[in-house]
């Protein structure tokens, strides 16, 4: 393989491709060349609805994304290597544009492709650039140039390559070729799959994968963003030093990640770490610590922070202003204006939010919970009604209108919304574990504990369906499989004092 005789020594031209040819949500027209992509652009992670946990393209992702988790990216490639970056076009055709770098005898053989020459087997990108095809008439090739790993396949449920040409065969089949091949399985430069699949899915042992991926810096920067972000809702007093380091990351979307965790935490933990980020170089995260640090966090800020959390939190309003025209950016001033105290404000931007978009779920179930936060359940009924009526299949609707009418006594009626909200949306385990509970809390013990079993089997590591399940089980007596699910939530969470107090409990408690 060829090596750049001069070290690639500044993301620029990267960076600025990135602004056009990757998925995000553009936050300012200020550009100034040389300054971070995330200075006008939220760009994405590897989030689990747009990317496989691999990393490959899952949606319509573009090209950014991909790239720089490749090895070409860590090893100096740039976009303009293979393409011009007027016409876009590639520098050669098909395999020659591989060959400005990879020696042909070697790779362009069949001795490496397996694959007779001249068929679409034998291409480079077939194996190792693979496309999907977007809104019909968009064949879009992975930039990630990974090796194919149908194993992953096998064990995650992710796609490969392989199998999009062997449409016939299994993943267990083109396992099997690769591995007889190679005589071992070819595992390739991205190695973060289980990691990130872990973290995905909350499963054992997902806090330390996620923590050796953060601080291992040979890791690109998307991945370990992608870590810290997947690490959020798995938070605990062990993870915070990864996720405090992160912010003096050299990379903008790692530091952002960090902020946007911590502004998910306990006000104090905000105040302690959130403050030196509001001058940070990018905008994004400028604009998130100032977030984060808005209502109850602003209180205690030094003096001689606030001139600076002023500063950002007007770019924060600026940016929502500048998406207007979105639901989303009417939706995140009324965020901010609710945790300030405007609630009026907030009630007249969630209006213009669905006003702009009569179909934005989000925008109905955060009103309504701005009512309900007031106590006037019956506007929030109204609203969700109006909600539901437009966006019928909104499983987020149907659930918090059965909210309202648990709090209302309408105990028939709750029940069939958190039924209906299961679903449209079974895979949301919140749901299933509401109706479960409503239902145990009804006196319908064994329809509860049906629907809370059925939950676990799709979610099989949810804390708060397992925490219930150990929770009526011990009360029925049952305390063995009280104990197997308390068991099973210390293997998740071994930090966490209250399974072990639950386990102590059970184990001592006669049955009630």
């Amino acid at each position: 393989n060829a090596r750049r005789s001069v070290p690639r020594t500044s993301s620029r031209e990267i960076d600025t491709c990135a602004r056009c040819h990757g998925r995000a949500a553009r936050i300012s027209d200020d550009f100034v060349h040389g300054k971070p992509p995330l200075d006008t652009h939220r760009l994405a992670l590897l989030d689990e609805n747009l990317y496989w946990n691999d990393g490959q393209m899952r949606d319509e992702v573009y090209n950014w994304g991909s790239f720089v988790q490749s090895r070409m990216h860590a090893q100096g490639v740039t976009c303009s290597d293979c393409h011009d970056p007027h016409s876009l076009k590639l520098k050669a055709p098909g395999n020659a544009v591989c060959a400005q770098c990879h020696l042909p005898a070697k790779f362009d053989s069949e001795k490496h492709t397996h694959h007779t020459a001249g068929t679409p087997g034998a291409a480079c990108a077939s194996c190792h650039m693979p496309t999907a095809t977007y809104m019909v008439v968009d064949p879009r090739h992975d930039h990630s140039m990974r090796v194919p790993r149908p194993d992953l396949t096998v064990k995650l449920g992710i796609p490969n390559a392989c199998n999009n040409c062997h449409v016939k065969q299994t993943p267990q089949w083109s396992a099997a070729a690769i591995l007889q091949w190679n005589g071992k399985v070819p595992v390739g430069y991205q190695q973060f799959a289980e990691a990130l699949h872990a973290g995905t899915a909350g499963a054992p042992g997902a806090r330390g994968a996620l923590l050796a991926l953060i601080d291992d810096r040979a890791q690109p920067a998307i991945v370990r963003a992608s870590a810290i972000s997947r690490l959020g809702p798995l938070m605990s007093p062990s993870t915070l030093p990864a996720v405090t380091r992160a912010l003096n990351d050299a990379d903008a979307s790692v530091r952002l990640a960090a902020v946007e965790v911590l502004a998910g935490m306990d006000v104090p933990t905000r105040q302690r770490y959130l403050p030196r980020m509001l001058g940070d170089p990018a905008r994004a995260v400028r604009i998130e610590a100032a977030f984060g640090l808005a209502g109850p966090g602003e209180a205690g800020l030094p003096v001689d922070d606030r001139p600076r959390f002023d500063r950002a939190l007007e770019e924060f309003i600026a940016v929502q202003v500048y998406n207007a025209d979105r639901p989303e950016g009417r939706s995140r001033l009324a965020q901010l204006y609710s945790m300030r105290g405007n609630v009026e404000g907030a009630v007249a931007e969630y209006r213009k939010a669905i006003e702009v978009d009569p179909t934005y779920v989000q925008g109905y179930a955060n009103l309504a919970d701005l009512y309900r936060a007031r106590g006037v359940d019956s506007e929030a009924e109204a609203v969700l009604r109006e909600g539901i009526a437009k966006a019928p299949e909104a499983g987020a609707l149907r659930h918090a209108l059965g909210l309202v009418y648990v709090r209302q006594k309408r105990s028939a009626e709750a029940l069939g919304m958190l039924a209906e909200a299961t679903r449209l949306d079974p895979r949301n385990a919140r749901y299933a574990y509401v109706h479960g509970v409503a239902l145990m809390d009804a006196g319908q013990q064994p329809q509860g504990m049906k629907v809370l079993e059925a939950a676990l089997a799709g979610h099989p590591y949810d804390r708060d369906i397992l925490s219930a399940l150990a929770l009526y089980n011990a009360r029925s007596g049952q305390r063995g499989p009280a104990l197997d699910y308390v068991r099973q939530l210390r293997e998740l969470d071994p930090d966490n004092a209250q399974y072990a107090q639950m386990a102590k409990q059970i184990e001592g408690a006669a049955p009630r």
